[in-house]
Parts: structure tokens; C-alpha cells; sequence
């Protein structure tokens, strides 16, 4: 990860390790790193009152049939999701998996 000093991965995606303490937090701590398990009766403004689309679709064709409900016959390359690349002063484009 760019811009931490004491970090160095052994390859890359490789994730960062979390220091754990326990249940102890305090004053000293930089960052806490929080799950949201159960929704009240507010939305919290800027994490839950917005919905956020995937960024990709599935790419398996059993996937895929379960997503849109097809059957064995129906042809899955006509219901890949598509993504759409747009660049700025070119023609759009769209990007899909391989299937």
C-alpha cells in the first residue's frame, strides 16, 4: 500500500494485516475498522442511505442463469452484463467478460 512506511508486501494484492487488540480502544488508536451487523431505525448519512451498484456482473454461466432466472436452453451470452467504458473524447465503448 502506497504511502505507508512500514509496510512492505511481499506480493502484489497481498493485504495489509490489521494490529489487534482485542476490544480495547482508546485514545492511541489511528483507525478503527468497523462492520456494520444490524441496521436501525436511522440511516447513518454517507454509508447507508445510498446503494452502491456492483462493479462487475458474474461471469460463470451457471451464475449468470441464476441472476436472470434462464433456463438450460436459453442462450447466456445474450444476458452478459456489460460494462461501459467512457473516455473523454472517444467513442463509448462497453466491456464484457469472456463467457
Amino acid at each position: 500500500i502506497k504511502g505507508h512506511s512500514c509496510y512492505r508486501p511481499r506480493r502484489t494484492g497481498e493485504r495489509k494485516r490489521k494490529s489487534v487488540r482485542g476490544c480495547i480502544v482508546d485514545a492511541n488508536l489511528s483507525v478503527l475498522n468497523l462492520v456494520i451487523v444490524k441496521k436501525g431505525e436511522k440511516d447513518i448519512p454517507g454509508l447507508t442511505d445510498t446503494t452502491v451498484p456492483r462493479c462487475l456482473g458474474p461471469k460463470r454461466a451457471s451464475r449468470i442463469r441464476k441472476l436472470f432466472n434462464l433456463s438450460k436452453e436459453d442462450d447466456v451470452r445474450q444476458y452478459v452484463v456489460r460494462k461501459p467504458l467512457n473516455k473523454g473524447g472517444k467513442k463509448p465503448r462497453t466491456k464484457a467478460p469472456k463467457i
